[in-house]
């Protein structure tokens, strides 16, 4: 009997055992079933955020383009109309600068000693300015970016001057018909830019680069006034000398980086035009290498525009 009582307690233990473990398992398998769909949930929920603020940038610079140029069939319409005619804007990749008429830093055969590479970037910021300015922290290299003014792109401004690059202007709008329209206009499009940049970076802007260039042909007002409102706010203006020809359509990653490489042996001083759009993935492809190029070019280094930088001014529009 005290055989039979024992074993039975035994069996009693083990299957209340069983009991909580199988108690235990449904406990589990229902956190489980409960927790799994709650994380996938919520990590759906954080890429989804991303992909709409994404969406979001893309959409602020395709409106932005529209305001610029127009939409897409009027584009079409003006290439088809333009397609004999020279470039309006003058950033013409197949232009050699060594033999335009240049103020500044020119390539006289007489000086010696180091070559002084700009990087400069246009029409930012983008949904590509942050992956540029990955890549330039990368490869420890500063560069300068002439700006528009864009709401949106407010940490952008700020991690550009944190980081220590240059913060230049290139209008508010980069709307031609609006900045070029008179010298009051340039200059409210001026001091609205310069103030907007200065609320959100507490860095006045020195520097700016026209759009199209101070050489364009579509200004209305006369551009040796609008040099004049510069010098009267006392900001140095810079063109280029070497350009990636990235604003060309189907410009690839190999067209731009051999725009560019290919020049600059040309240059003591190289100011570099590239852009910073939506549009311009390949620009941001080939930066790396153009990068790794210059670096592997003798005596020469890649700095940021500052009050030493000897200008490049193309012919004025007069």
């Amino acid at each position: 009997m005290a055989y039979d009582k024992g074993g039975r307690k035994s069996e009693k233990v083990l299957y209340n055992r069983r009991i909580r473990r199988f108690r235990k398992f449904i406990l589990i398998t229902v956190a489980a079933a409960c927790l799994i769909p709650t994380l996938i949930c919520i990590i759906l929920s954080i890429r989804f955020d991303r992909l709409k603020t994404d969406y979001n940038q893309t959409k602020a610079d395709l409106d932005w383009y529209r305001e610029r140029f127009g939409d897409e069939m009027e584009i079409l319409a003006e290439e088809s109309e333009d397609k004999n005619s020279p470039g309006a804007f003058g950033e013409n990749p197949d232009i050699d600068y060594t033999d335009v008429d240049v103020i500044g830093a020119q390539n006289p055969e007489d000086i010696e000693g180091t070559r002084y590479v700009y990087l400069t970037f246009d029409d930012g910021p983008s949904v590509y300015t942050e992956e540029i300015l990955d890549i330039l922290k990368e490869k420890d290299v500063k560069a300068t970016f002439f700006v528009c003014g864009k709401p949106k792109y407010e940490d952008s401004y700020k991690r550009i001057v944190d980081e220590g690059h240059t913060l230049g202007m290139h209008s508010y709008s980069h709307k031609y018909s609006d900045i070029y329209a008179s010298p009051e206009a340039f200059h409210d499009d001026l001091k609205k830019l310069r103030v907007f940049l200065y609320e959100n970076t507490d860095t006045m802007s020195k520097y700016y680069r026209f759009p199209g260039g101070s050489s364009n042909n579509v200004s209305k007002a006369d551009m040796n006034e609008l040099v004049g409102i510069l010098d009267n706010e006392d900001i140095t203006f810079f063109d280029w000398n070497v350009s990636a020809g990235d604003d060309k359509a189907g410009a690839t990653k190999d067209v731009i980086c051999a725009n560019i490489v290919n020049n600059i042996p040309k240059f003591k001083h190289c100011i570099v035009l590239m852009h910073d759009a939506a549009d311009k993935k390949a620009t941001v492809e080939a930066l790396p290498e153009i990068i790794d190029a210059i670096n592997g070019m003798e005596d020469t280094v890649m700095v940021p525009i500052t009050d030493d930088t000897l200008p490049v001014q193309h012919i004025k529009n007069n």
